[in-house]
């Protein structure tokens, strides 16, 4: 039993390391059609997604194989040729742009050779070359634009459009080649790199492909045009958890398979893909920039959309097939493993015997908190004969977890717009006195400062922050309502390029949040650059001060709105936070993403089409058209009452 569970605890821990990593891919985050499916699998204990693209389309030159981006250069010494090697494949985000070029074409090679790309020909090195351009997540909107090929051409700097309109969503791939580049506060960055092809130095440089240097050095080859499929990798905790999930997706996609496994030690990769794919010559040999399917767009553009809402579909059968699968599919599995009880609001604890100690049976709490060094028991047992242990009990807790330092118990539920216990809420049963109870929390590497007396902070909305992280692409603007201690807008700044704006009435949590800043800027685990110049904490009321921000200006919000008492809910009167809505929705851009929340009873989950109709609602007040993305289970507030959050997109005339 303990080998189980010690193998348990190490999947969860490769699960947390995994998913808490930046994401390098040249979106910089999960695609939007594939936000839900990833969301489902990783909400599940026995999985977790290593890679995943929900399917694109995208021109290209070369022999079609990823890993080939081969070029020949003249070598500065020798009259003879020397092949290049580029192998950043997905991930064209280095801050020069020099290649490092190793003799006889071995990038494992220790003599390497630094080239400008200037001195790079413009014909194929012979060991296989790839170049791809207006890769596009969604439909063609624009096929006229998306298929003329003479705007590929770095000569013609009037009609140069390597993006040719690239994603529709801004935020995934290729921004458009056409609109403003450049990232807000960019007083640093040079004007001139997004003049000549896009290139923004620093967190922010995203489009590198759009540059139109690089496009000089690419061999003048036949463009074909390709569609893939979606794809998707998963880690399994057994042979049994594989094996179901395999079951769950073979329905829609037939590709399916046990790609690697270590038996025993928690490591078994599923791989499913689509076969929806496309590769079909656009040009000839002989005239490389010309379409022989001029005329013929229309048509082009309906042999790819079409595979895109074929995938589309398929990725939603697959998500409900997910969300069907049993609870327990790991043969190992019992009934008593990981609680589903979530509350973390007006949460209860359990107590339970424990059979470690020989001598006596000691009742232990089932489940508690930790923040910090603090364990919280979230309420005063009604049991006589627990409460009169209590004391003993918190001095075992002390005893057995060396890291904790104070145990408390919760003596009253969360109220007001602050959702804090107050002086009276936590009372001391074990360890040191501390007052106020103020402890620094550490969630992925990023720490910050909570005061539990006077702020809210939940250690089990740690999984959704970081869901929200994934989710997040390079250069984006966000706005962080009711941010609290700041853990939120920390931990996207510290995984992602993105610039943050958070929002705070409390103002002991203001000051928490900025003491968790000044932790930031000496914290050697963040690995994106200029974290702290990218955050800014405000105090005040959200409403007030979302009517002196400027409209449309920004990419994604997120709005974690306090439960209102009663008034929330399927039986609530409440307003449920249109007002809020009405502030937050003219500051969106054009396909932005807001994240909201809600509270919702068990049986409106998965669709919550009260919290749509809602949203819906003021969307139309402002004309606007919104899309749900993905709804996500955050958490409990009560008894089959949850906290839900509704991703969705919205279009602004």
């Amino acid at each position: 039993m303990k080998q189980m569970q010690e193998k348990k605890d190490d999947f969860q821990s490769r699960k947390e390391l995994c998913l808490s990593k930046r994401d390098r891919s040249s979106a910089g985050r999960i695609d939007p059609k594939a936000v839900e499916i990833c969301a489902a699998i990783n909400e599940r204990k026995e999985y977790y997604t290593t890679s995943s693209c929900a399917g694109r389309c995208f021109l290209y030159s070369g022999d079609g194989v990823k890993a080939h981006h081969h070029f020949v250069v003249k070598n500065e010494t020798k009259e003879e040729e020397t092949f290049g090697y580029n192998n950043n494949n997905d991930n064209e985000n280095d801050n020069n742009n020099n290649f490092e070029i190793s003799k006889n074409g071995d990038p494992m090679n220790d003599n390497i050779i630094h080239h400008n790309e200037a001195e790079i020909f413009r014909q194929p090195s012979g060991l296989g070359f790839f170049h791809r351009f207006r890769v596009n997540h969604d439909v063609i909107r624009d096929e006229i634009r998306y298929f003329d090929l003479n705007t590929l051409d770095p000569d013609r700097e009037d009609s140069f459009d390597p993006s040719g309109g690239g994603d529709p969503v801004r935020t995934v791939a290729q921004y458009d080649y056409k609109q403003n580049l450049l990232p807000p506060n960019n007083d640093n960055h040079e004007n001139d790199d997004a003049a000549s092809g896009g290139i923004i130095h620093g967190p922010f440089e995203v489009i590198q492909q759009n540059n139109p240097e690089k496009f000089k050095c690419i061999p003048q080859q036949p463009i074909w045009l390709r569609f893939e499929p979606f794809i998707l990798h998963v880690m399994c905790r057994s042979l049994s958890a594989a094996q179901a999930l395999m079951n769950a997706a073979r329905p829609a996609f037939k590709n399916v398979g046990l790609t690697s496994w270590k038996h025993g030690f928690g490591r078994y990769i599923v791989a499913i893909w689509g076969d929806e794919g496309l590769d079909l010559p656009l040009t000839t040999p002989n005239q490389t920039m010309k379409c022989i399917y001029q005329g013929q767009e229309t048509w082009l553009k309906d042999l790819l959309n079409e595979r895109h809402f074929r995938n589309w579909k398929k990725i939603e059968r697959f998500v409900q097939a997910v969300r069907v699968m049993p609870q327990h599919v790991d043969d190992d599995d019992d009934d008593d493993d990981d609680d589903d009880d979530d509350d973390d609001d007006d949460a209860t604890t359990t107590f339970q015997e424990d059979d470690n100690d020989n001598e006596n049976s000691v009742i232990v709490p089932k489940r508690f908190d930790v923040v910090g060094d603090i364990a919280i028991l979230h309420s005063i047992p009604e049991d006589k004969q627990i409460y009169n242990n209590l004391f003993e009990m918190g001095n075992m807790l002390l005893k057995r977890n060396k890291h904790i330092k104070v145990v408390v118990v919760r003596s009253n539920n969360l109220t007001g717009t602050e959702r804090s216990p107050g002086e009276e809420g936590m009372k001391i049963i074990a360890g040191v006195q501390r007052s106020p109870l103020i402890t620094s929390h550490m969630e992925y590497g990023i720490k910050c400062v909570v005061d539990l007396n006077h702020t809210f902070f939940s250690p089990r909305m740690g999984p959704e922050r970081l869901r929200i992280c994934q989710q997040v692409a390079r250069g984006e603007r966000i706005l962080a309502l009711f941010c609290g201690v700041g853990m939120d807008a920390m931990q996207i700044v510290s995984r992602t390029e993105a610039t943050v704006l958070a929002i705070e009435l409390n103002p002991i949590a203001h000051q928490c949040a900025l003491r968790g800043l000044r932790m930031l800027a000496h914290n050697k685990a963040v690995k994106c650059p200029n974290a702290v110049e990218r955050l800014s904490f405000l105090h005040g009321d959200a409403l007030e001060i979302m009517s002196g921000l400027e409209p449309k200006s920004f990419d994604r919000i997120l709005a974690p709105r306090p439960k209102e008492g009663n008034m929330d809910g399927d039986l609530g009167m409440g307003d449920a936070g249109v007002e809020f809505l009405r502030a937050l929705l003219p500051l969106m851009k054009d396909q932005g993403e807001c994240h909201w929340y809600d509270f919702a009873a068990d049986w409106e989950f998965p669709d919550c089409n009260r919290t749509k109709r809602t949203i819906e609602g003021v969307c139309k007040e402002f004309g606007m058209q919104m899309e749900v993305i993905h709804v996500a289970k955050v958490g409990s507030v009560a008894k089959r009452q949850l906290r839900v959050c509704m991703d969705f997109r919205v279009r602004v005339p």
